[in-house]
Formats: C-alpha cells, structure tokens, sequence
C-alpha cells in the first residue's frame, strides 16, 4: 500500500469512527433519559439543586410543634387526649381555617369522648391513617385508622403515607393512596378539603419543590395551650399539629436539610405550600428530555472536526457549566431537566473521541514521525490533503512508514508464532517486546514490557539464580541448563539480535522444556543409588557373615542386614504405590495405631533391653487415615528410635491433641540427629546427600514424610535439650 492509499483508508476509517461514535452515544443516551440509569445521580443533583433555588413558604401555613419545650413543661409524651382537646379547643376560639392533627390516634382512650367533643366543636380537623406495607399474616398491607369514636368526630381523614426514594430521601408527595381499586383511592391528608381537579393527578408521586428547614412560621404546643400566642395570629390560618422534637422520632432526610432530618409534620406543611402555591415540580415531556440530552453531545461530536484538542477541553466545561445552570434555573420555575443523562454524554463522548482521537493522538503521531525520520530516513509523504483536519494529515505520514515495516513485522511475527517452545524478544533495554504462544502459555499473556532477563532470573531457583544472570549477561556457551522454582527444568538459549550495520538491537531467549527428561534422569540417579548402596551393602555384610571360616553363623546380624534389606524394598514399593492409587482413608484411632506399631517392634526392642511406652492424652482421637501406609510410618519412626537408642533405653511414644491435629510424638534417648542432615533429613538418602557417615537415612523417612503429605499432615524432628531425638507426626482430627 503506497502513501496516498494509506492516507484515503485513514480518512475513511476517522469518518467511520465519528459516525459509529455519535451513533453509539445518541443510542446510549436514548436509553438512558426512556431507562433513567442517572436516576440515582440526577437526585443528588436535584438535591443541590433545591438548596440553590428553595420554594417560599405560604404565610397562612402555621405549625404548632410538640418540641422540646414542649415535653418539658407538658411532660413525656405521649400525652393524654385531653391536652390535645383543649388546644383544639383554643384554635376553635381562635377561628382558625383549618386543622389537621398529624398524630396517629389509632388506639382508643379514656379521653376520646373529650377529644371527640373538641373536634365536633371545630368541625375542621382532619385526623390521619396509614398503610403499613407489608401487612400482617401475609397481607398486603395493614391500615391504621383513627380510634373509631374519634374518626366520626373529624371533618375527615386522609393517608400520611410518606413515599421514600431507594437512597431514603423524601423528594414527593403520593396525593392518593388506593389499596383496593374497589373502593377507590384514599386522599392525602393534605389535600382534603381542596377542589378535586386542584393540582396535578393525584395517582402518581409528584415532586416536591421544599421551604427551607424551619421556613414555616412555627409556634409552640405549650404556648399556645397556656394562651401566649395571640388569637390574630392563628385566625384564617391553616394550622399543622405535629412533632419536631429530636427523640419523638418522626423525622425524614430532605434535599434541602444539609444532611439532617426534617419532621414528618414540616415534610406535611410542604405538600400544602405546593399544593395552595402550585409549587410542584413538573417533569419535561420525553422528546423534550432527549433533545436536551442529545445536544451537548452532538455539538461536542461537530466541534471535533472544527477545534484543536486543547479549544475542545474549555468547550467540554462549557457545556457541563451550561447544562447545571439551565437545571437550576428550570428548577426555579418549578420544572426539573434532569442533568445527569446530558452529563453522561459529555463523559461518554469527549474520551472516545476527543481526547484518544485528537489530543493522544496528535502528540503520538507527531513524536513517533520525528522519530522515524531521524533514525530510519524512511519516506513519509508531504503534509497531506488540506481538507482533513490536523490529525488525520498525520495519520497519513504515518502510514507510508508502517506500509513498509507491515511486511518485515508480518514475517518475523509468524517465524516467532511456529516455534515449538517459549520464545521472548526483548529490546536494547531488556523489556520485552514480541513473543509466542508457547511463551504466553507457560508465562502468561501479559509480558510485553517486562524485563526477560528478570523474568527468566525471578523463575530459577535461588542457587542457579546467579549463573543464569551471567549467562544473559554474557552467553559464551551455546545453551545452560536450569531449575525452576515449580520443579520444572529447561535449557535456555539466547541469541543476539543484530542489524544490517551489526550493531546489537536486541536477543532472543528460547526455552526448551526438558522437565520430563529431567526428571527421568533423576529417577535414574535414585534406583542406581538404591541398588549400589542401601541394597547392596546389607546384601554384601549377608555374604561376608555366611563366607567366615570356621565358628559358628551370626544368625542375628544376618538377620538384621536381611530385615534392613527387606524393610527397604518394601518402603520403596510402598513409595511407588502411594503415586499410583487414590487416597481411600477410614477412621483410625491414632493411640490404637501407636500401640499396635510398638508392639510389633517388641522382639527388636526386647533384645536390647529398650523399653517402649506408648502414652494417650488424646482421648482416643480418631484420624481419617490409609491405616496400612500410616502403620507402616509409626514403625519406621519407632524402629529407627529403637535402633538409635542405647541398650536398656527408653522410647516413649506420646499421643494428644493441638491446634486441631492429632500429634503422635516419638522420643528416643540416643546421641540426636547430626545437625548436618538435619536440613535433608526427610528427603531420600539424606546422608549421603549431606555427605555426613551416618547411615540408615534413605528411604524409611522419606516414606514417613511421603505418608503425612498424603494425609495432609506434616512430620518433624528435633533434638531434644536433655539429649535424643524427637519426631512428631501431626495429622487432621477426623471429627
């Protein structure tokens, strides 16, 4: 592809991705104004919003508080009905226009007659209910209603119910509440009395446009029952008897109570400010919502082709300062545009476009271009066609230089992608820069970037760790061999990277995995271990014993060598059968198991003289266990302590319970374990790897080691302060 086909194919593909983009972000738009995803971010601002631009309060609205002051002088509440009686009393006195005690009085009461007569001598009050939702005994709901004598009483009674939003704040007001579609839906509190078509339909929440906290002229319960507030002060008003002290309870956050609460009887005072004032707060119609969202977006998507990066950025706050303002403003004319899905837009589009498009890609190109010019002299092109924007004239130099790297990366891309084994490339640095398949399956997906000598020196083992760093500093040999910290082996090789000028640009490190070699070699290296030596030196003492001139056969040495002989034939059979069959444990009694392991070691122990004792502090404990493999560890364990212990010695076996695992303890009073095996001491022919003269430590600890890790226990040993070793087998409480 030359240059002028490269730079057409950019310009298309920057055409094609402006409309997938504005297509993309006018259809995620659509759906979030029909799905209200923002719901929950449009109400905090909303919230803000009601702070900046509150209602006014209707001066005929008067609260009469059940506060503090209240309580103190009135007593703890609640108080009899009597009290109640004689302020409606007072406000019947007082000509007020109306009433409504928003107290819920559903239980009766000695003093109902008394209220009852009050309310029938105002004939204005109106008294609430309530839905409890959910209902008892599977219902619905339960309804609360006034105590029946006072029901009667009342000009009427209407629902209290206070719809709250998911994040718990009262923003609406739910003007009827309809239980059953039969008898026809139940009025709010508020609203009784009003024309039916005064305010908007009552069957949905509408949104409340609230006064300021303490907005309402309050007055209070005591005071005017004790006749200190003047009669003109309550005539022609609309008075709300309600409780505003702190610990009665009845309280909801708002938008506009700074983080605080507002009483449930202000919340009430609200809805009849919204309702006498038509301060509702009405919503915009769907299309109307959708081109107020769509546009910010779309001019953002046209300024795109018009408008550096930098001019974008200022047109980008531009336009989320303008869409703030004209919700607020709206808001101030008692109609909410909802922010949020015009917000999300300006976040949606300005990363897909305006800033990977133009200004990360700008700065790219334009320091990747210097750059090739400099170092390669490849032939860029002119400065483009003048009918593209700023961007894309780059983008047309920059594919006239990778038409002519495409070819090169496609070649060494598929030689690298055929090897068979982990292959890195790294750069002048060391990072990584390219691998293959097989290296992205044995090292994971994500090492572009990595340092390759780092990675290859993080996977060694800590004793080759340094040898391998030599190496990759200077491969004088054609490969080295090495040992993974997860047992795995492979040879490595690195080769330098060299260009056309011979000068170093890079290496390759090639790995072979060689684990199974490996461990087949080592494999190899124990059987002939085991057959030249452990086997082969009890079989040689049986020979020389039955060879001796004259005297009569050492019957007993012979028979030692013969059972040291068979007892490690049968660990080694008992190791490669372990490998091979599943873990099929039963429940064994860890003491039980102890006892009958020392007693089939009595005739060894009684020829010395040593005395074995076996102790239970574990209650008979029971462990999920292979009884045959773990009994054949307990007499490893005491047979070496019987053969390390002096004559007339004493093995104590002891068994109890720690930390949830049952421990079986075996204690010898011999000379303890050479410090110098003690390290390797449960690994295969630990004496000889640690080049020590003690002999007997081959495969009998590496079986009982093999045993606790197939049931999931651990095996230790320890020399004793006072003298002799200790091993403990710590395996799971089967409970």
């Amino acid at each position: 592809m030359n240059d002028r086909s490269g730079a057409a194919a950019l310009r298309r593909r920057f055409r094609i991705e402006w409309a997938w983009v504005a297509a993309l972000a006018t259809a995620i738009l659509t759906a979030a104004v029909l799905g209200q995803w923002t719901r929950p971010a449009d109400d905090l601002l909303y919230d803000a919003a009601m702070r900046i631009a509150p209602a006014e309060a209707d001066s005929d609205i008067l609260i009469i508080a059940i506060d503090e002051p209240s309580l103190a002088a009135l007593g703890r509440w609640p108080w009899p009905r009597g009290l109640h009686a004689q302020l409606i009393d007072r406000l019947t006195d007082a000509r007020a226009a109306s009433v409504t005690l928003d107290l819920l009085l559903s239980e009766p009461s000695a003093d109902d007659a008394a209220l009852a007569a009050a309310l029938q001598r105002s004939g204005r009050v109106h008294l609430p209910m309530q839905f409890v939702q959910p209902g008892r005994n599977g219902k619905a709901f339960d309804r609360l209603d006034p105590a029946p004598l006072l029901a009667r009483a009342a000009a009427g009674t209407g629902h209290a119910n206070t719809p709250i939003d998911a994040d718990g704040t009262v923003r609406s007001a739910l003007l009827c509440f309809e239980p059953d579609p039969a008898t026809g839906p139940e009025p709010h509190l508020m609203t009784l009395g009003a024309d039916p078509a005064d305010g908007p339909s009552c069957l949905q929440p509408q949104r409340l446009r609230f006064v300021p906290p303490e907005g309402f002229a309050t007055v209070s319960f005591s005071s005017v029952l004790r006749g200190e507030v003047p009669a003109a002060l309550i005539t022609g008003r609309r008075v709300l008897i309600g409780m505003t002290a702190q610990g009665l309870g009845d309280r909801y956050p708002v938008p506009v109570a700074d983080g605080g609460n507002m009483p449930g009887v202000e919340i009430n005072a609200n809805i009849a400010n919204a309702r006498s004032s038509r301060h509702w707060v009405r919503q915009p119609h769907a299309l109307a919502a959708l081109a107020f969202t769509l546009s910010p977006a779309w001019i953002l998507l046209i300024a795109f082709w018009r408008l550096r990066p930098r001019a974008v950025n200022l047109l980008v706050l531009a336009l989320a300062a303008a869409v703030l303002v004209i919700s607020i403003t709206a808001l101030a004319f008692d109609l909410w545009i909802a922010p949020g899905p015009a917000m999300l837009g300006l976040a949606l589009v300005y990363p897909l476009w305006g800033w990977r498009r133009l200004q990360a890609t700008s700065d790219y190109m334009a320091s990747e271009l210097a750059a090739l010019e400099r170092e390669e002299a490849l032939p860029l092109g002119g400065p483009g066609p003048a009918d593209t924007d700023h961007v894309t004239r780059q983008a047309g130099q920059l594919a006239g230089a990778i038409d002519q790297l495409r070819d090169l990366k496609r070649f060494v891309g598929d030689t690298l992608a055929g090897l068979p084994d982990p292959a890195l490339v790294s750069d002048m640095s060391g990072q990584i820069v390219l691998t293959n398949a097989a290296a992205d399956t044995a090292f994971g997906s994500d090492l572009a970037g990595k340092d390759a000598a780092a990675l290859l020196a993080s996977m060694a083992l800590p004793a080759v760790s340094s040898g391998l760093a030599a190496y990759l500093a200077d491969p004088a040999h054609r490969h080295m061999e090495f040992e993974t910290r997860d047992r795995r082996s492979f040879v490595l090789r690195r080769a330098a990277i060299v260009s056309a000028d011979g000068s170093l640009r890079g290496h390759i490190d090639y790995l072979t995995d060689i684990t199974e070699i490996a461990e087949a070699r080592a494999e190899r290296e124990r059987m002939l271990q085991l057959l030249s030596h452990d086997m082969r030196a009890p079989q040689a003492a049986i020979l020389a014993l039955v060879g001796q001139q004259g005297g009569e056969i050492d019957r007993t040495r012979i028979a030692r060598h013969a059972r040291q002989t068979l007892t490690l034939a049968d660990n080694f059979v008992d190791l490669a059968r372990m490998q091979e069959r599943p873990f099929e444990p039963e429940p064994v009694i860890a003491s039980d198991l102890a006892s009958e392991a020392a007693d089939s070691l009595w005739p060894v122990a009684q020829q010395r003289g040593v005395q074995v004792t076996v102790t239970d502090e574990s209650d008979c404990a029971f462990v999920a266990a292979e009884r045959e493999s773990l009994f054949r560890a307990c007499v490893n364990l005491i047979d070496n302590a019987v053969k390390y212990s002096p004559d007339r010695g004493q093995v104590t076996v002891h068994v109890d319970i720690a930390g949830g695992m049952v421990r079986i303890a075996v204690r010898d009073e011999g000379k303890g374990i050479d410090p110098a095996i003690l390290p390797y001491l449960f690994q295969r022919f630990a004496s000889e790897r640690a080049g020590t003269a003690v002999k007997g430590v081959g495969l009998g600890l590496n079986y009982v080691a093999a045993v606790a890790a197939r049931h999931q226990g651990t095996i230790e040993a320890i020399n004793q302060p006072t003298g002799g070793a200790q091993f403990i087998l710590s395996l799971p409480l089967d409970e």
